[in-house]
């Protein structure tokens, strides 16, 4: 059986138990859970699998950074956006062609969660990391554009600032944590994705302290919790309407 012929019959299944949780009939609903259970017994299946089949997965391929050690605010804004859409994700490498023709290894974030949860996820990552990216163009523009910084300070101080906006926007956003049984079922589907190829533990850079680290921070917490995300959250996250980030102001 293929991988597509497999979804099929697992979605078979899946209407098929839904028929029998909703109709009212009880001979029809009775019907219906003896044909899901009849297909489940007879290509070996179990309830385990049929939640594997909900777990999907989604990819940013938008990282703005490369790096070997992920910066700490990247690292956070995926833990924020997991938090606020009740997914779980990992960094991995994939290779990419630029312009000329070289070959370039670079960073993806993998999303993976139940139904459209990994999606939403997606969705909110890539809106987020670019306002992220134009309120610290901005604030490194209106803050220190007439001010003769080293170039290690001044990048010292868009991390913090990074850092200060994604605890602010953390701030602004609902928990919406798995429950226990999920929590099993999206651990097993992992184990099973990544097969012998266990994750490594991931390597953090956090932001370098530097003179006047704290008040690009606070810059960065200020503009952070300007964050609006509009999302319905009955179950399982469905629907963004509207989300926007206002730069942050000058911390000198």
């Amino acid at each position: 059986m293929t991988a597509g012929d497999n979804e099929k019959l697992l979605r078979r299944i899946r209407k098929l138990m839904a028929l029998g949780t909703r109709n009212n009939n009880a001979y029809e609903a009775a019907r219906a859970v003896r044909l899901a259970q009849v297909l489940m017994q007879r290509h070996n299946l179990s309830p385990e699998d049929l939640a594997l089949g909900d777990v999907q997965e989604a990819v940013s391929y938008q990282i703005y950074s490369d790096a070997i050690s992920i910066p700490g605010w990247l690292n956070a804004l995926a833990a924020v956006v997991c938090m606020a859409t009740g997914c779980r994700c990992w960094f991995s490498w994939h290779h990419s062609t630029t312009r000329t023709g070289q070959a370039r290894r670079r960073r993806s974030l993998h999303f993976y969660g139940l139904n459209e949860r990994p999606e939403v996820g997606l969705y909110v990552f890539t809106v987020l990391s670019r306002q992220l990216r134009e309120a610290t163009d901005l604030h490194m523009h209106s803050a220190y554009r007439l001010k003769r910084l080293k170039v290690q300070t001044k990048r010292n101080r868009a991390d913090q600032f990074r850092e200060g906006w994604v605890v602010g926007v953390w701030n602004v956003l609902e928990s919406f944590e798995p429950s226990e049984k999920e929590s099993g079922v999206l651990r097993n589907w992992l184990t099973q994705r990544c097969g012998n190829q266990a994750l490594s533990e991931l390597n953090v850079r956090e932001a370098r302290s530097c003179r006047g680290d704290s008040k690009a921070r606070e810059s960065g917490w200020m503009a952070g919790r300007q964050a609006q995300l509009s999302q319905g959250l009955n179950g399982q996250a469905s629907q963004l309407k509207a989300l926007s980030v206002i730069g942050g102001k000058d911390d000198e």
